[in-house]
């Protein structure tokens, strides 16, 4: 459909009109709203007309249309521009993504939770799979008597880190050398084989710090993932964003929403399937689950190195405000492939 045709310019008129009232919109109402220069009744005729032709949707009887799946995908593809952002909010997801310092999940999570304060929508993240990467750093820093800091390095260019309870005090000597030893010794381990090829190595070291390392090796398995998870942890932010939305009102539907959000399986297979372009969306019945038949889905990657290892994405009413979510899903995932590039030292994102 043309950009200057007349029925798109009704159109757009009733999804622009919808997404912000959630009201049935009818033929006097576009009339008064929008300079068309057509009357109502000529108005109302091509309305019938976009209603043939799948784009309009009448709820009921004696009320205005909507718009259907369809008219949101034309309007997506074909008439989409970024929108702006306000710009204090942009400059406080940066700030924010800052200050996490390279700690990998923390700064994936406070982006999903930046992106729905930017939205107003639910947001998902999904974290890397780190089960296969190769150790490439380990530092063990002492704390306070048994308590000790573990900072690790994957081949991946992941930082993870974890805090430790030895049974012991050690000594910072000791810890230095346990360091030495697992990144002289365990490079080349894949986490999985972490604790098995270390096994094999310990004679090299004295008592004490064979102690350190039966003791901390198993919380490094744990930090990179030792087991054989292949669909990756996707987490949520801003589940009662949803309440706000006078379609979601009826308490059945919000339960519905909560329950789906809580299926970890199907969320997973939602970001395996963007995973490899930088940007995605489903609108309404798109979404191959029956359960998200009622909701658009927009996701974009992060990156590392260049290389996707993450998705951010926002799950809305169909009647979401395209425009916004999509400036602020780009923006928010350029600066945290920025800021985990720099931090980790990748190379910037393109």
């Amino acid at each position: 459909m043309p950009k200057r045709d007349r029925k798109y310019e009704i159109l757009y008129a009733i999804i622009r009109d919808y997404i912000t009232t959630a009201e049935p919109v009818g033929s006097r109402a576009i009339e008064k709203k929008h300079n068309l220069g057509i009357s109502s009744a000529t108005i109302r005729n091509e309305m019938a007309d976009l209603e043939d032709m799948g784009f309009l949707i009448q709820p009921h009887a004696s009320a205005g249309r909507i718009p259907s799946d369809k008219a949101y995908r034309l309007y997506v593809d074909n008439f989409l521009s970024l929108s702006s952002l306000d710009e204090n909010l942009v400059k406080e997801a940066k700030e924010q993504i800052e200050s996490y310092l390279g700690e990998l999940n923390s700064a994936i999570l406070k982006a999903a939770e930046i992106l729905t304060k930017l939205t107003s929508y639910t947001a998902i993240a999904s974290l890397p799979e780190l089960s296969d990467s190769g150790i490439k750093d380990v530092r063990l820093i002492p704390i306070e008597n048994e308590r000790i800091f573990i900072l690790v390095i994957t081949k991946k260019g992941i930082v993870k880190n974890a805090e430790a309870r030895l049974s012991f005090s050690p000594d910072p000597g000791a810890l230095e050398r346990v360091s030495n030893f697992v990144n002289l010794n365990l490079l080349d381990s894949q986490s999985g084989a972490l604790i098995t090829n270390a096994s094999e190595k310990t004679g090299q070291i004295s008592q004490m710090e064979r102690k350190i390392l039966e003791e901390i090796l198993p919380v490094i398995g744990d930090v990179v993932g030792t087991g054989s998870q292949t669909k990756p942890n996707v987490y949520t932010d801003g589940l009662t964003e949803i309440f706000n939305y006078p379609e979601f009102q009826e308490m059945s539907k919000a339960r519905r929403f909560i329950e789906t959000m809580h299926k970890q399986d199907l969320l997973a297979e939602l970001v395996m399937r963007t995973v490899d372009a930088p940007f995605g969306l489903s609108i309404g019945a798109e979404n191959q689950a029956s359960e998200l038949s009622d909701y658009s889905i927009m996701t974009a990657t992060y990156k590392l190195d260049g290389r996707p290892i993450g998705t951010l994405g926002i799950i809305g009413p169909t009647r979401m405000n395209y425009e916004k979510c999509m400036s602020a899903l780009v923006s928010l995932t350029r600066e945290l492939s920025g800021h985990l590039n720099a931090s980790i030292g990748g190379k910037p994102d393109e």
